[in-house]
């Protein structure tokens, strides 16, 4: 017995008229917060709780006041038919109430509805002994098969608890279920894209009382909206969770996230674009927001990181933009504007224009690995300076033909197409090659790739592919 509750027995030991005073606030208490747990675990508001109870909120959020205490029992059935439960009413020693305060907190006193109650379901099942992930599959399929998802039980997953076979050292729990649900399976991935974007939608202070483990449960949750996206659901909720962390920044200068929160959302953020609003972000990543000189200052007033992310949410804009490839342009050519323009351009310098221009043309090749990116890239390069738009400069060329040049077969696949374009980017090639060797031999030191030689340079000079493979 702890010393709270041996303090809390010598109490109820005062008196007949003192134990019943504090077991009667107590029991109020306990269902009030119950009331008002079951209605948040489900999602639901106080207006749409009333509603199902033929009531209104007014009376919900009456009956959610530990005060109240008047509650008749028929209007407990209601609530228990509701949440999918069953009414206790019993009679209790006070040992029971000393244990019951010990052991008051928010964890202790959700429910699961009967759909959605794992321990009956391995009940039933226990003739049918399976795999565990065929076991977590059919809990997911079911849970996806309710009118009304359980969020609680979802944040109780991505929690790490109740997923059958789980091992915390070789998985994550979104890793877990989301190797656990074929990739076939629309209908729960549908579900499931719609409780984390519910999820997304309520403030985490709703949800703060049901989490034994909040770090986890958002590093989770934005690791399953990463891997679901791009839907426009997932965005709209990743908009609200960023509305609100914006405002709170704004007018306290924390967002209630903390840092794994920051940067799982913008990781979430980056590859959830199913539109294209969050382009103002990436722009401002790469043109440095309020401080552009200060190349280790962040592009976002509380998202973490500096340029890359800018370009790597760039790349992520939904492909289908008639203007998607002239804006990965338009990031190089701010970016490299940028170091330019604050004294990053001279051979010595660090960090260095080249460097860094050569970074993000490295980062649009990985992430489309494929020689059309290449010539996609250099076609809206072309367009920037068609419609008056400020063009790259000789950095941006280089950084873009030494990216092809270093991909074993990019330099015969990107020259291809009609004999002009052939022709085009071979002097593309020849010409970007060619400052890049200056620069190399002008800040006298190794490069951090394949060295550019002059037989290479000649022979796209000749439009003759090198024949000498790349690294």
């Amino acid at each position: 017995m702890s010393d709270f509750e041996r303090k809390l027995a010598k109490d109820l030991s005062r008196g007949k008229e003192y134990r019943e005073t504090y077991a009667e606030a107590f029991a109020s208490e306990y269902t009030a917060t119950q009331i008002q747990l079951q209605r948040k675990q489900r999602g639901w508001t106080q207006d749409e709780l009333g509603r199902r109870i033929g009531s209104n909120q007014g009376r919900i959020s009456v009956y959610e006041d530990e005060d109240y205490g008047k509650w008749s029992l028929d209007t407990l059935r209601k609530l228990a038919s509701e949440f999918g439960l069953w009414l206790k009413v019993s009679f209790e020693a006070y040992s029971t109430l000393i244990h019951e305060v010990g052991h008051f907190a928010p964890a202790n006193l959700v429910r699961s509805s009967f759909e959605q109650d794992a321990e009956l379901r391995q009940w039933l099942e226990e003739d049918t002994p399976d795999r565990p992930d065929a076991k977590l599959r059919r809990m997911v399929e079911r849970w996806a098969a309710a009118p009304e998802p359980d969020l609680h039980l979802l944040a109780t997953w991505l929690q790490g608890f109740s997923l059958p076979g789980f091992n915390e050292r070789e998985w994550t729990p979104a890793q877990y279920l989301l190797d656990t649900i074929p990739e076939s399976d629309e209908k729960v991935w549908a579900r499931l894209a719609g409780g984390v974007a519910s999820i997304f939608r309520r403030d985490e202070e709703e949800y703060a009382a049901l989490l034994r483990s909040p770090v986890t449960f958002r590093d989770n949750l934005f690791a399953l909206a990463r891997s679901i996206g791009p839907l426009p659901v997932i965005q709209d909720g990743l908009q609200a969770v960023y509305d609100r962390a914006m405002h709170r920044f704004e007018h306290t200068g924390m967002t209630g996230l903390g840092y794994e929160g920051d940067t799982g959302l913008l990781d979430a953020m980056i590859h959830n674009q199913a539109d294209d609003r969050w382009k103002p972000i990436w722009f401002a990543y790469l043109r440095g927001r309020n401080r552009p000189e200060d190349f280790t200052e962040p592009g976002h007033p509380f998202l973490p990181g500096a340029w890359l992310n800018g370009m790597r949410g760039l790349l992520g804009l939904p492909k289908g933009e008639n203007d998607y490839w002239l804006d990965i342009a338009k990031g190089i050519g701010d970016l490299e504007r940028r170091f330019l323009l604050y004294g990053k351009g001279a051979a010595g310098s660090e960090p260095n224009v080249l460097d860094e221009v050569e970074r993000a043309v490295a980062v649009v090749y990985d992430w489309w690995g494929q020689p059309s990116a290449a010539q996609d890239l250099m076609r809206a390069s072309v367009d920037l300076m068609k419609t008056g738009g400020a063009g790259w400069s000789m950095h941006a060329l280089a950084a873009w033909a030494y990216g092809v040049r270093q991909r074993a077969g990019w330099s015969e696949a990107v020259c291809t197409g009609g004999d002009v374009e052939q022709r085009s980017f071979a002097n593309s090639i020849a010409g970007g090659l060619q400052w890049y060797r200056g620069w190399q031999d002008a800040r006298h030191r190794a490069p951090r790739g394949p060295e550019v030689t002059p037989e290479d340079i000649e022979s796209f000079s000749k439009k003759v592919i090198p024949i000498r493979p790349a690294a």
